[in-house]
């Protein structure tokens, strides 16, 4: 992962007073990838504006090209058996975030993808938590063990359905996911010991 110091402009370094420059990221054109919709890059933004919002103003992200990204989205095929991942490649001596992210459902299981046909803001729940998720990596958040974080890992087991259904089921309507950011409290904690807000200072 990259973390604070490696990904962060010195400016947004925990000794600043002020947040740093922000953090430029690039989304990927989707277009022939099974399961994407135009729409997801929405999704994709939606989760950049909640890690900036949740951080208290110390992380900021602005869409760039795609050669002066940092963090870069990238949609893939579920044909890949991967349905989020974040790599750090080296570009010019910087590290550099790809978070990958599959937009089709079908690979979290037959349930998840019976729901999710039925019920479109379930499809659209799971691929904006894959992406603050992945995201969280990017910015130096690891894996917890914790079924109510962001960053569980299901490596530990535990209900796939009721982790989704219970963010899908505090929305009335797509425009409600700027309104919930899907952290929990040991997200925060973990995000603000990374990031301390101003008031923290």
């Amino acid at each position: 992962m990259l973390g604070a110091t490696a990904l962060a402009s010195p400016g947004a370094a925990q000794d600043d007073p002020g947040p740093g420059e922000a953090i430029p990221y690039f989304i990927d054109n989707g277009a022939g990838i099974p399961g994407y919709q135009p729409s997801d890059d929405e999704l994709a933004r939606a989760a950049f504006e909640a890690w900036a919002r949740e951080s208290g103003g110390r992380l900021r992200f602005v869409e760039a090209a795609a050669g002066d990204a940092l963090i870069h989205i990238v949609w893939i095929d579920p044909g890949s058996g991967v349905y989020g991942e974040m790599r750090t490649v080296l570009v010019d001596g910087r590290p550099r975030a790809l978070l990958y992210v599959t937009p089709s459902v079908d690979l979290q299981g037959p349930a998840i993808a019976r729901l999710a046909a039925r019920d479109p803001l379930l499809r659209d729940t799971i691929v904006y938590l894959t992406c603050v998720h992945e995201l969280g990596h990017a910015i130096g958040l690891p894996h917890t063990a914790d079924f109510e974080d962001i960053m569980y890992s299901f490596a530990y087991g535990g209900d796939i359905v009721r982790y989704f259904m219970r963010y899908r089921e505090r929305l009335a309507d797509r425009d409600d996911i700027a309104n919930h950011s899907g952290l929990s409290p040991g997200d925060r904690a973990v995000l603000h010991g990374l990031y301390p807000p101003p008031d923290r200072r």
